[in-house]
């Protein structure tokens, strides 16, 4: 082929590891041939091994299974509704102050007020983000 695939997903590149394993195909010609074809993009080496013994045991599905990882702690309703609370009663608390009332990480008590409860800074004092022009 004349331009290599620059947009790939792993998926896709799973199913062709998949097939040329298929075929007969050792693992080092595969990264060979990914490489000429997907450039920078393709997966390493060690991952077409990977693939390959996972297809060797008898792996069909091409998708990364969902692992079960720790749960959050931190971001969880009861401190996303305490901080609400706090930001309500005083426009002008910060997030250390946040943090350590609720003893949980600066960069928690961050994510708390700004992605999950939409806040943000303006002239020292938290507001929701849907102002209008008229607001601000």
């Amino acid at each position: 082929m004349d331009a290599p695939l620059q947009d790939c997903s792993i998926e896709e590149q799973c199913g062709v590891v998949q097939f040329l394993w298929a075929e007969g195909v050792k693992p080092v010609k595969i990264h060979h041939c990914m490489l000429a074809q997907y450039g920078q993009s393709t997966m390493s080496q060690r991952k077409v091994y990977v693939w390959v013994e996972r297809f060797k045991s008898g792996r069909t599905c091409i998708t990364n299974e969902g692992h079960s990882g720790r749960p959050s702690t931190s971001r969880t309703q009861d401190h996303i509704d305490r901080a609400d609370d706090m930001i309500r009663e005083d426009r002008r608390i910060t997030v250390s102050e946040v943090a350590a009332y609720l003893d949980i990480s600066y960069g928690s008590a961050y994510a708390i007020l700004h992605d999950d409860l939409g806040y943000r800074k303006v002239c020292t004092r938290w507001v929701p983000k849907e102002l209008t022009v008229v607001h601000k």
